[in-house]
């Protein structure tokens, strides 16, 4: 019954709401049209095919987008229910925006899109020349459109046909060499028999062995030396550049069209570049660190450097020669390479201390197979500082600030090492309206955090074994970092933190990136004269807290590697992978075994040295859907403590709940499994953490309107996140605390929300979400499941369900 008056709630007061809105904007939006006009309301694809295709619905999105025209644009994307809502704030002011240019309008209003008939064979073009391109030669398309009360809803019936497979490919070159480079580099074509052929895996084999032959010493070469003929078509040659229609069809001979397969033949011809085939090697090699001018070109007063072939020329010492040198992969003698050259521009670009980088190749006109290459360095600011002020609120306090300063000399010792440090600090208040009359002083001091951290990063391996050994291709860099943070809960304790660690970080390809720590070092310090007596108590008595609060040594080592190709996939659905190990206690352990004076040193200090074992994993896929994105993530992670104190120390535990977790809780206050804290407890007193993590996410992202003349791109979102934290063992402070199979399910948080995210200027994102819970671990009735219990028209529950979260960048 419960359940039912719930629904009937939502209906009224969620359902009907936007259904009202949409038959507004739906009778107000053609109360301007003429009598002969009609609104386009509607397009609609219907897509039909002989043969099971796996990425439907992805071309239909496609055909779609093909359409010339479009209707108006709905409210927030939303497709299910129409609400022109750009259309409707333009009938609003209709009187004085409809003798306005197109050009004057504003960006949150839209003209009615008037149905027109003649743009539907553009359509129908459009979508036949989109499917030849995709291998479907003998697509139909037919064009409908049904007026009904003002609106014209058109649909385009497409029958694609069949599309065809790659039988053989064969290669039919001029010169010996060139047809070596290219049966050498065969291996990475993507034109395989039994592949579905598409014009673009035309283009891109083009682009590949335009590719291969520049990085084999041929300079000149390039697209228009290839061609490809389809079949066994003799008059003409297929060219990439044309239009498929100027091709025809009947270059798909009818043999092909039965077997349903095609031939492709690769033409490579010298073509209209008599020096298309010549192969270059480098001569000599130039390099102005800081380069001013072409004055510089022949400045006689420059001082001059050679190392192994390479001359630099410089007015003083910005950089020292051999760091640059170290960089580069072009050389004296070399073949020349275009890989070689957009890495040399790519490792010098990476330094971080050159405005621009320019490299510059001249032929000899004599022998017309060495170049001569002069490379130009414009110097970048050496030392930039910055500072960052922000505000903030969470579970442990309602209103907090934070202020970092940080320096940067980006030429570190002339190295192009990256020198940074920072200093913070801020504090936390928390809220009681029961403290005093006055409402500063309900705001109450409850923590102190301050701290100073350096980071040195070197540009290369800094290992006691020889550099050769590592390729600059992988972008090596040793990071070797220390710090010293205090954290100061008022009235309870003072935490300090001494850390250092000692890094290697490469790639290993444009995707796959690894960072490896050797070495990384935390002490952990709690002054006893700054432990209170009320928080010597809560340890006394909740051994978990006690384990994790205390003075312990942590050294230890990680690695971790991660895959990202966003970049690779640029406007495509891409993903994201992070795997990461980390041990600690292992070389300790070790050494207090075999007796050494490491050992005697930390017993007479009585200090705990942390012994576990970390294991964290971090999945994401993007889809892109035409302007939206769907975001899925899985986050999770597993501590295992080996040895004593049989915890993970607290800067090593998990936590769920914030504005990059579970957002339907704050920050540290989910967990861990079914646990609550109980009434009498303060909110603001210790934090929830735990040894185990699972946590997955969803969020819908989608434009919403542009501000301030396109300066600031709203953005909204529609999200659901769950998941929860675990001990690794049970304890009887934490009843349900520890992880189960068999209430698993019952243990797992569950939210939904709803967010705006404001790209300012293409640099900054700041966001704002609002979320609730809709499934509590902690409550044992209808699994955990309290959407009975939204009251949305209720203090008392708004004060304790809706949670706000305000900070910068996406939450993944």
């Amino acid at each position: 019954m419960a359940g039912s008056v719930f629904y009937k709630r939502y209906i009224c007061r969620c359902v009907l709401p936007l259904l009202l809105a949409a038959l507004l904007a739906a009778c107000s939006s053609t109360k301007h049209l003429e009598k002969d006009q009609y609104l386009l309301w509607k397009n609609k694809i219907v897509l039909k095919n002989e043969t099971p295709m796996p990425n439907k619905g992805e071309l239909k999105e496609n055909l779609d987008n093909l359409v010339v025209q479009q209707p108006n644009s709905n409210f927030m994307g939303i497709t299910v229910v129409k609400i022109p809502k750009k259309l409707w704030a333009y009938n609003r002011r209709y009187k004085r925006l409809h003798t306005r240019p197109d050009s004057l309008l504003p960006k949150s209003v839209q003209r009615p899109v008037i149905f027109d008939s003649l743009t539907m064979p553009q359509s129908e073009q459009n979508m036949k020349n989109y499917l030849f391109n995709q291998g479907f030669f003998y697509a139909r398309v037919h064009d409908t459109v049904v007026f009904r009360k003002k609106k014209a809803y058109t649909t385009y019936t497409v029958e694609t046909g069949p599309n065809y497979k790659i039988d053989r490919i064969n290669y039919n070159i001029d010169d010996s060499a060139i047809a070596a480079v290219v049966r050498g580099a065969s291996d990475a074509t993507r034109l395989k028999k039994g592949t579905i052929f598409t014009y673009s895996l035309l283009e891109e084999e083009r682009s590949r062995i335009t590719t291969a032959v520049n990085n084999n010493g041929y300079r000149r070469f390039n697209l228009e030396n290839i061609t490809f003929k389809i079949d066994t078509i003799d008059r003409s040659i297929f060219k990439i550049g044309a239009s498929p229609f100027e091709n025809a069809v009947n270059y798909i001979s009818r043999t092909a069209k039965r077997k349903g397969t095609l031939d492709i033949d690769i033409i490579i011809r010298k073509a209209d570049d008599s020096l298309s085939y010549n192969k270059y090697t480098i001569s000599k090699i130039t390099v102005y660190p800081d380069y001013g001018g072409a004055e510089d070109r022949n400045d006689t007063n420059m001082i001059t450097r050679n190392i192994k072939g390479v001359e630099f020329k410089y007015h003083s010492e910005y950089v020292l020669p051999r760091v640059l040198y170290r960089h580069m992969f072009l050389a004296p003698g070399n073949t020349y390479s275009k890989a070689d050259e957009e890495r040399t521009i790519s490792r010098m670009g990476g330094l971080g201390i050159f405005h621009y980088i320019r490299v510059q190749f001249r032929e000899n006109r004599v022998t017309r197979d060495s170049l001569d290459c002069s490379i130009y360095l414009n110097r970048a600011q050496k030392y930039d500082f910055s500072t960052n002020f922000e505000v903030s609120n969470g579970t442990t306090y309602d209103l907090g600030n934070s202020l970092s300063l940080n320096f940067r000399n980006k030429n570190f010792l002339r190295g192009a090492n990256l020198l940074t440090i920072s200093a913070s600090g801020g504090i936390e208040l928390y809220y009681d309206e029961n403290l005093a009359d006055d409402l500063y002083k309900r705001f109450q001091l409850l923590t102190q955090y301050y701290g100073i951290n350096a980071s040195l990063d070197f540009p290369k391996f800094v290992a006691p074994v020889a550099s050769s050994i590592f390729s600059n291709s992988n972008l090596p860099h040793t990071v070797i970092s220390v710090g010293e943070n205090v954290i100061h809960r008022i009235n309870y304790f003072q935490l300090l933190n001494t850390s250092a660690t000692f890094s290697y970080n490469w790639r290993e390809s444009e995707t796959k990136t690894w960072t490896l720590t050797p070495a990384f070092i935390n002490k952990i310090r709690l002054p006893e004269k700054e432990l209170t007596d009320s928080f010597q108590k809560v340890l006394s008595s909740n051994e978990y807290l006690s384990n994790s609060y205390k003075q312990t040594f942590i050294e230890g080592e990680n690695i971790s590697f991660r895959f990202d190709n966003s970049a690779r996939r640029k406007g495509r659905s891409y993903s994201y992978l992070r795997v990461a190990f980390e041990e600690a206690g292992g070389v300790l352990k070790g050494a207090r075994k075999l007796g050494y004076a490491l050992n005697q040193l930390y017993t007479l200090q009585d200090t705990n040295f942390a012994q576990y074992t970390k294991y964290d994993l971090d999945a994401r896929h993007y889809f892109a859907i035409r302007k939206s994105v769907m975001a899925l993530r899985f986050n999770g992670g597993v501590g295992i403590p080996y040895g004593p104190p049989w915890t993970l120390p607290y800067i090593k535990q998990y936590f769920a709940g914030g504005p990059y977790s579970l957002r339907g809780w704050r920050i540290r206050s989910l967990g861990p499994g079914s646990y609550r804290k109980s009434l009498t407890e303060k909110v603001n007193q210790i934090d929830l953490t735990g040894d185990i993590k699972l946590e997955a996410n969803a969020e819908y992202r989608f434009p919403v309107m542009p501000l301030f003349a396109g300066a600031v791109k709203m953005n909204g979102a529609l999200f659901a996140d769950a998941g929860n934290i675990w001990l690794a063992n049970p304890d009887t402070a934490y009843a349900g605390g520890e992880l189960a199979m068999d209430k698993l399910g019952q243990d797992i948080a569950m939210d939904l929300g709803i967010g705006s995210r404001f790209e300012i200027a293409s640099f900054l994102t700041v966001r704002v979400d609002m979320a609730i819970p809709v499934k509590k671990p902690y409550v044992h009735t209808n699994s955990g499941w309290v959407f009975k219990d939204i009251a949305p028209f209720d203090n008392g529950w708004r004060a304790e369900n809706v949670v706000f979260s305000f900070s910068i960048g996406y939450p993944f």
